[in-house]
């Protein structure tokens, strides 16, 4: 390697992580950042004071009350600095996981918009609900056990230790 060649920073593989902590420790995070971003881009129309049709973005403290987490964190998911914060950023989803992201996005947009006004209320079960529509469908994808030989030393191909059939 020259001596102007940037090195390629490599992934930290622990010897032995179990599937569940690479999804809790990176996946979880990855999978947030993304609704997040996606969330952010969405107008929805509501009836303002007058009674009159507008639309209105998205705010990140709405998003932050659907993903159960708190406005510095979802912050911290739409920062667009160069470089790795977190764990959840050392992930990148395919595109056909980031097209299910959409839509629990949207279906997540759409339950709030029936609960927002009333404070005592969360999304809670829908966000639960469709996160893990996201993470079962990575694992049936093969995604999953692709994030956790990234991640982990002992996870060889092929692996089985998940198999569940």
């Amino acid at each position: 390697m020259s001596a102007g060649a940037k090195k390629e920073k490599q992934v930290k593989r622990r010897t032995w992580m179990m599937p569940q902590e690479v999804e809790v420790w990176y996946v979880l995070p990855s999978i947030r950042r993304e609704l997040a971003k996606v969330m952010k881009t969405k107008v929805v129309t509501r009836i303002n004071e007058d009674g009159e049709k507008v639309d209105h973005k998205v705010t990140q403290k709405e998003i932050a009350r659907m993903l159960g987490v708190t406005e510095p964190a979802i912050t911290q998911y739409l920062l667009k600095k160069k470089g790795q914060r977190s764990r959840g950023d050392q992930v990148s989803l395919p595109d056909h996981i980031l097209r299910e992201i959409n839509k629990s996005a949207d279906q997540m947009i759409a339950d709030y918009e029936k609960i927002r006004l009333l404070e005592d209320q969360d999304i809670f079960q829908t966000m639960t609900s469709e996160i893990n529509r996201i993470i079962k469908t990575m694992r049936d994808a093969g995604v999953m056990c692709d994030i956790h030989r990234e991640f982990c030393a002992h996870a060889n191909e092929p692996c089985d230790a998940c198999d569940t059939k």
